[in-house]
């Protein structure tokens, strides 16, 4: 049997071979850029050449899939309520009017604690 490197050089005059060759490479360094997992899967198929019961040539394709990995993305966090509604605010906690020390009124007398 003809080892699969070598069959691979022959799939359409050799094209397959280095389609594939360059997206190993692009894998390669996307993975190492990302530090994140990536695939590349080759599917082979391969049919009878004609519908003859003897059967003495088929027909090969061969689809390459290439799925680098891709940047984090940052999540972010929501409350739902109790019809499932996304919210900035936890829903069972009331808010609190809080003001700006620095922008405040400062009393007319300031006390000392004895």
């Amino acid at each position: 049997m003809k080892a699969l490197s070598l069959f691979l050089q022959e799939i359409n005059g050799g094209t397959t071979d280095a389609a594939c060759t360059a997206d190993l490479a692009e894998l390669f360094k996307t993975v190492q850029e990302t530090g994140r997992k990536g695939a590349l899967k080759l599917t082979i198929t391969v049919a009878p050449g004609s519908k003859s019961s003897e059967v003495d040539k088929v027909i090969v394709n061969v689809d390459r899939t290439l799925a680098l990995p891709k940047a984090e993305q940052p999540s972010d966090f929501f409350w739902l309520t109790d019809d499932a509604e996304p919210t900035r605010n936890h829903p069972r906690q009331h808010s609190l009017d809080l003001v700006d020390a620095t922008k405040a009124d400062k009393p007319a007398e300031l006390k000392t604690a004895s």
